[in-house]
């Protein structure tokens, strides 16, 4: 068999546009709408498209169209196969494997040293198809798509870096039945994610962008949004003194939200363990009078005087919260955070729904240890570890809030300026302000690991959740998100010169 690739132009560009694939096959854009992207592409950066039609003993039998880019300076952007098919009538006869080599010939000799392509997950038989060529997933998803990647010199291994990040060597991601990560980047212009590994340990149970991760401390934050949609619609006074709300809790007033929001209000209990997903439902007065596996939380420094982190007041300001409203946080939160914001998989889920379970990671190796069917503790603080969510919605509220900071949204810009303003020691209502221009928190619970990081002025944003907690994999984590975050900004001030 010889296979050809022959530059698309009139003489043939035709008989190229009368090629098609079958109907279980919508994988692939038709090529009057290649051409046209190779046309726009190349007005604007000539040579970067190049069509070719696929000819096999001379005779047309598929396409395939090439992006080049050589001279970018991430790796990834340089050498694609942009598109690829062979005519419905023309399969199952060897072209595709025959043609991938000599595509992978074209692309060693015009000077790749690495070959990339992005397909549909379902898209099964092309998968089949690239791997026996050779290609493999990098972690890296583009819009819907799964990205491969070839060696064209050099050992043909799989991608380890993602922004030019080590994620599987740093976080010990060695294979499909370990540990994973997810993560979210937003860079002013798209969103980019990154899974590697397993959501479930010892289960071949590949990580994807759509599954739930405990959120840990990051359910805070999501908390004071709520309160401060509820103070904006009228409901709460944030300044009122709300110790005759919750007296059996607060002997002597005041007390107001933005102080137990803050952690200036001198409560105790820095975090929660959680219980076995299986655990009869504890209530927030429980929590709060150690009936659970915590002390009882009491007011052990001054009221106002200095900053102690304390899930304990979280949980008191909760208690306040559904005493006020008459709601749960849970309902509160969806309607007045999920549903604004279009998030599908966000929630105060404790215990998580039935139905959500399916494409849940399970926390380090709880499933091993406590309940195989449920890898995660249940957590009746909500306010203060309760939240499941993905890096991709994450990063849809980290992008809410810095445009309410900037110039309102979700929040009106005095409201969110003073959630981001510093009350003590750089820390707002329930999130930090590092160096006047970034917002962060990050969250720990038995299991699982959050980084979250967004501007206070640009379009940027930073998720990444991970289902093992250890010093030092958060020491790991925090750094790798810290590093795509650095990286996102240097990027868009690259583009902004230009």
């Amino acid at each position: 068999m010889s296979i050809k690739l022959v530059p698309v132009n009139d003489e043939i560009k035709e008989a190229v546009l009368a090629l098609d694939v079958r109907e279980d096959q919508p994988f692939v854009a038709p090529n009057w709408y290649s051409l046209k992207e190779a046309n726009e592409a190349n007005e604007e950066h000539p040579g970067y498209a190049r069509p070719f039609g696929i000819y096999a003993d001379d005779r047309l039998v598929g396409f395939c169209m090439f992006s080049f880019a050589p001279e970018a300076e991430i790796e990834e952007e340089r050498y694609w196969l942009w598109r690829f098919m062979i005519d419905k009538n023309e399969q199952d006869k060897g072209y595709g494997q025959a043609a991938l080599q000599e595509i992978i010939r074209y692309f060693k000799e015009n000077g790749a040293d690495r070959l990339y392509l992005s397909t549909e997950p379902e898209n099964e038989r092309g998968l089949h198809i690239y791997h026996k060529a050779g290609f493999r997933e990098t972690g890296a998803i583009d819009g819907d798509e799964v990205v491969l990647m070839r060696m064209l010199k050099g050992p043909n291994r799989m991608v380890k870096d993602f922004h030019g990040i080590d994620v599987r060597g740093l976080l010990r991601i060695r294979n499909q039945k370990g540990y994973g990560v997810s993560i979210a980047v937003y860079d002013s212009e798209q969103m980019v994610t990154y899974c590697a590994g397993s959501g479930r340990f010892g289960q071949e149970f590949p990580v994807n962008p759509d599954m739930l991760f405990q959120a840990g401390s990051v359910s805070k934050p999501m908390f004071a949004l709520t309160v401060l949609r509820y103070m904006e619609k009228g409901c709460i006074d944030p300044d009122t003194d709300i110790s005759r709300i919750i007296p059996e809790y607060v002997k002597k007033g005041p007390m107001t939200f933005p102080a137990l929001l803050s952690h200036t209000a001198g409560y105790n209990v820095h975090g929660f363990p959680g219980y076995r997903a299986d655990h009869e439902p504890l209530s927030l007065e429980d929590v709060l009078n150690g009936k659970g596996n915590t002390p009882k939380v009491r007011r052990i420094y001054p009221y106002g005087k200095q900053w102690i982190y304390s899930g304990g007041g979280i949980t008191l300001a909760e208690l306040a919260f559904t005493r006020l409203t008459g709601e749960t946080l849970r309902e509160a939160f969806r309607k007045e955070v999920a549903e604004p914001l279009e998030l599908k998989r966000t929630g105060f889920f404790q215990p998580l729904d039935e139905e959500l379970i399916a494409n849940a990671a399970f926390g380090g190796r709880l499933a091993e240890k406590e309940d195989p069917a449920h890898g995660y503790h249940y957590y009746p603080e909500h306010a203060a570890a309760g939240l499941w969510t993905t890096p991709t919605e994450l990063v849809k509220i980290g992008l809410a809030l810095s445009r309410s900071y900037r110039e309102g949204g979700l929040l009106t810009k005095e409201t969110a300026q003073r959630m981001l303003t510093p009350v003590m020691d750089d820390y707002g209502l329930c999130i930090w302000n590092v160096g006047g221009d970034t917002g962060k928190h990050g969250g720990w619970n038995e299991g699982f690991l959050t980084e979250w990081l967004f501007s206070l002025r640009e379009d940027v944003c930073v998720a990444s959740m991970y289902n093992r907690s250890t010093n030092e994999m958060c020491r790991k984590q925090s750094e790798i998100a810290k590093e795509l975050f650095g990286a996102a900004m240097e990027e868009l001030r690259e583009d902004t010169d230009q």
